[in-house]
C-alpha cells in the first residue's frame, strides 16, 4: 500500500471513530436524561401499564324471615369479564367473540360502547355463575381472546325456590335500557334489585363495592397485590313473613291461579303473601334461554305478576261488609232493621235474583247467608259516593303502602271516577242502578287482595288502619342479632262499638251456620266472608256449567282469627274457582289450623320476639340433636 492509499485509509478511519464516539455520547446523554430527568414519569407509567385497580363486588344482604330461616343468601360465583381497560382492545374483535359466544354482534359492540363511556370501573360481563362446562369454555375463549378475564363475585342464592318468589323478587345487571331509566342512580353492569323487596329496599341490600390495586404480568395475569379497600357488604334483613305459613297459603293453592295474604294485627306485618302461578328467582341468575323467557314473559297466566299486591278483583259479597258498615254509619239502617228476600226483586225496571230465598233476614243473617236482596235494598238507598267516603275513610280507595313496588291502588268507583275514565261525554252519567250491582261487589269494583285483607284488619281491630309492611328488623353490624325495625305508623279511625259488634256477628255466622259452615272449626274461631265474583255473565247454571274454566267464578274469602283477641286477618282470592267456600274458605282454615294451632303450643310472643322454626328438621339434625342429648 502507497503512502496516499494509507493516508486515505486512516482518515476515513478517524471519522469512523469520531462518529462512533458521537454516537456512545449522543446515548450516554439520551439514557441519562431518561435515568436522571424523566425517572419518575417513566416509573409512573410503566406502573400504569403493569397496576390495574379491580372492582370487588359487595354481597347483598342477607334476607331471613322473622324466625331466622334464611329466605336469600350469597355464594361465590365465577363470571367471565372484561375488564373496563380492556373494553377498547376488545371491540375491534367483537363480531368474532360475538360470533364465539352465540350473542348478538352489535348488541355486543354497543355495550362495549357504553361501558367504555360509562362512570365507575364496573367489568362487563358476558357470561354469569360459570360451572366446570363454563369454565372450560372461558378457557378455550381466553386463548382466543387475551383480553377475556374470569372475575370471583358473590351471587344471590334463593333457598326456598318458588317459596316467597314475588315478595323478595330478584336481582339482575344493569342494562343499558335499565342504564337509560336510571338517571345516573346506578352504574352500568352493577348489580341491583329488579323487582320485589330486592328492589325497594336495594340501597339497603346493597352494600358499598372494594377495590384491589394488583400488578399484572405482560399476559395479563396477576402477580402481586398493591392495596386492598375491602367491600362492605350489605345489611341483612328479616321479613316479617312466617317461612311455615308462608309454604303452608303456597302448597294450598296447588294449580290454581290466585293470590293471599295473612296480616299480623299487631303491628301490619305481612306473615304470608302469595302470588300463583309463582316462579323461582334463580332463573334468573343464568343467561334466559328463548324457552324460558317464553315461560315466564309471554305466558297468558302472567307468573310474574304478584296478584296480592297488582291483581285488581272484584271482591263479591266480601265487599258487602263495606256497604253495611256505610248503610249503618249514614243510620240508613240499624242492626235489627229485615229485607224480605223471595229470591228476587226488581229495581228500577230490572230484574235482580239472589242465591237463594231467604224470607225476611236482618243484617247478621244477611251478612251470615249471603242475601243479595238485602245488599240491593242497602244499594238502592246508599249514594254510590257515601260507598266511596266509607271505602276512604277505612283505607280501602287508597294505596295501602305496603314496601314493595308498583302497588295497584284498588278501584272503587263513584261518580268522579266514572267522569274520569269514561271514553265519551255520553258514559259519564252515574246511574242509580249501577249502585246496585256496586253493593254486592260487582260491576266496576277492583280491590287487591292485600287491600282486601287490610280493610277486614280494620274490621278484626275496631278501625284501626294498619300499614302493611315486610320490613321487620335489621341485623346488627356489631352484635349479628337482630334489631326491630321501627312500625310504620297505623291510623285510628273509631269504629262505633256497636256496628262492629253486628258486623263480627255477622262473619262469625258465615262460618258457623252460614255460606262457609263446612269450614268450621270450634278450636279455630275464623270469622270472615265468602264472596264469588262473576268473570263472564251466563244465562242459568246449566249455561254456567259448560263453561270453560277460564270463565268460571273467581272465588274469594277474607276474615280474621281467632274471633276472641284476633291475631291475624286474611284475604284469599281463587281465580275460576267457583263459589268462594267451596275453595276459597278451606285455604283460609288452613292457615288458621297452622297459625293456632300446628305452629306452635304456646302464647304468640310480641314483635321482636323469636318464633320457632317453622319447618322439620332434617334427619341428620334430629340424629345430631339426639347425640347431644345422650352426651354426659
Amino acid at each position: 500500500m502507497d503512502l496516499r492509499q494509507s493516508r486515505t485509509l486512516r482518515s476515513r478511519l478517524n471519522v469512523l471513530q469520531a462518529a462512533a464516539w458521537l454516537m456512545i455520547l449522543f446515548l450516554v446523554a439520551v439514557y441519562g436524561w431518561l435515568q436522571l430527568v424523566r425517572a419518575r414519569e417513566l416509573q409512573r407509567l410503566a406502573q400504569q401499564q403493569a397496576v390495574k385497580v379491580r372492582t370487588t363486588p359487595a354481597p347483598r344482604g342477607i334476607i331471613f324471615d322473622r324466625n331466622g330461616y334464611r329466605l336469600v343468601d350469597n355464594r361465590r360465583a365465577l363470571h367471565l369479564v372484561i375488564q373496563k381497560e380492556d373494553l377498547g382492545t376488545a371491540l375491534p374483535q367483537a363480531e368474532t367473540l360475538a360470533a364465539a359466544l352465540e350473542i348478538d354482534a352489535e348488541g355486543l359492540k354497543r355495550r362495549i360502547q357504553l361501558s367504555r363511556g360509562a362512570l365507575g370501573n364496573k367489568a362487563l360481563r358476558l357470561l354469569d355463575n360459570l360451572d366446570e362446562t363454563g369454565l372450560a369454555q372461558s378457557e378455550r375463549l381466553r386463548a382466543r381472546f387475551p383480553f377475556l378475564s374470569v372475575e370471583v363475585a358473590p351471587s344471590r342464592v334463593y333457598q326456598g325456590d318458588e317459596l316467597a318468589g314475588h315478595v323478595i323478587g330478584y336481582v339482575g345487571e344493569v342494562t343499558p335500557e335499565v342504564y337509560a331509566r336510571s338517571n345516573g342512580k346506578f352504574q352500568l353492569n352493577e348489580i341491583v334489585g329488579r323487582s320485589g323487596f330486592e328492589l325497594s329496599r336495594n340501597e339497603q341490600l346493597k352494600g358499598e363495592d372494594g377495590q384491589r390495586r394488583i400488578l399484572v404480568d405482560h399476559l395479563g395475569r396477576e402477580v402481586a397485590l398493591f392495596g386492598l379497600h375491602e367491600a362492605k357488604p350489605g345489611r341483612s334483613v328479616y321479613l316479617t313473613l312466617d317461612a311455615g305459613l308462608q309454604k303452608v297459603l303456597m302448597d294450598s293453592f296447588g294449580e290454581e291461579q290466585g293470590a293471599g295474604v295473612v296480616i299480623d294485627l299487631r303491628d301490619g306485618g305481612v306473615l304470608a303473601m302469595v302470588s300463583s302461578p309463582g316462579y323461582d328467582p334463580n332463573i334468573f341468575l343464568h343467561r334466559l334461554e328463548q324457552e324460558t323467557v317464553d315461560l315466564y314473559f309471554r305466558n297468558p297466566s302472567r307468573p310474574l305478576l304478584n296478584r296480592a299486591t297488582q291483581g285488581l278483583y272484584p271482591p263479591g259479597s266480601t265487599y258487602k261488609l263495606l256497604v253495611a258498615l256505610s248503610a249503618l254509619e249514614k243510620g240508613i239502617i240499624t242492626p235489627e232493621t229485615v229485607f224480605h228476600c223471595a229470591g228476587r226483586k226488581t229495581f228500577y225496571g230490572r230484574e235482580f235474583r239472589c242465591d237463594g230465598v231467604h224470607g225476611s233476614v236482618s243484617l247478621v243473617q244477611a251478612i251470615a247467608h249471603s242475601c243479595d236482596i238485602y245488599f240491593y235494598e242497602l244499594g238502592m238507598r246508599l249514594d254510590v259516593d257515601d260507598i266511596h267516603a266509607t271505602a276512604a275513610k277505612y283505607g280501602m280507595a287508597d294505596l295501602t303502602g305496603v314496601d314493595l313496588p308498583h302497588e295497584l291502588s284498588s278501584r272503587i268507583p263513584n261518580r268522579e271516577w266514572k267522569r274520569r275514565n269514561a271514553k265519551r261525554k255520553v258514559d259519564e252519567k252515574w246511574y242509580a242502578g249501577e249502585t246496585i250491582s256496586v253493593a254486592i261487589g260487582q260491576g266496576q269494583n277492583g280491590l287487591t287482595p292485600l287491600a282486601l285483607a287490610r280493610f277486614y284488619a280494620a274490621l278484626a281491630t275496631k278501625g284501626k288502619l294498619l300499614t302493611p309492611h315486610l320490613l321487620y328488623g335489621v341485623r346488627s353490624d356489631e352484635t349479628s342479632k337482630m334489631e326491630v325495625a321501627p312500625v310504620p305508623p297505623a291510623k285510628e279511625t273509631r269504629l262505633d262499638p256497636v256496628i262492629w259488634a253486628s258486623l263480627d256477628e255477622g262473619m262469625a255466622g258465615v262460618v258457623r251456620y252460614g255460606t262457609a259452615k263446612d269450614s268450621y272449626d270450634a278450636r279455630l274461631g275464623m270469622v270472615g266472608k265468602t264472596g264469588t265474583s262473576q268473570v263472564t255473565t251466563f244465562v242459568d247454571k246449566q249455561h254456567y256449567a259448560k263453561l270453560a274454566k277460564k270463565f268460571r267464578d273467581n272465588a274469594l274469602f277474607a276474615g280474621y282469627a281467632p274471633r276472641e283477641n284476633p291475631q291475624i286477618a286474611f284475604a284469599v282470592v281463587v281465580e275460576n274457582a267457583g263459589f268462594g267456600a267451596k275453595t276459597a274458605a278451606p285455604i283460609a282454615r288452613k292457615l288458621c289450623q297452622y297459625w293456632l294451632v300446628d305452629r306452635l303450643k304456646q302464647p304468640l310472643p310480641p314483635p321482636g320476639g323469636k318464633l320457632p322454626d317453622a319447618f322439620e328438621k332434617k334427619p341428620e339434625e334430629e340424629e345430631a340433636s339426639a347425640s347431644e342429648g345422650e352426651a354426659p
